[in-house]
């Protein structure tokens, strides 16, 4: 950024809100998709193919 003359919008480097946005996607994912009851999931996840399924149906 410093090479091209860009500064930061907010926050410095490492902290809290560099990693909200990031954060608050996981949690949706994780509280919606990956959770026992999700209505995203047809049953547990027991593979790799499990979760990628869950995944690209939550996502689209």
């Amino acid at each position: 950024m410093a090479l091209e003359g860009l500064t930061a919008l907010i926050g410095s480097v490492g902290d809290a809100y560099d990693r909200a946005a990031a954060e608050t996607v996981m949690g949706l994912f994780k509280n919606g998709a990956i959770r026992n009851g999700s209505p995203f999931q047809t049953g547990s996840h027991t593979t790799l193919a499990d979760v990628e399924e869950t995944t690209f149906d939550w996502v689209t």
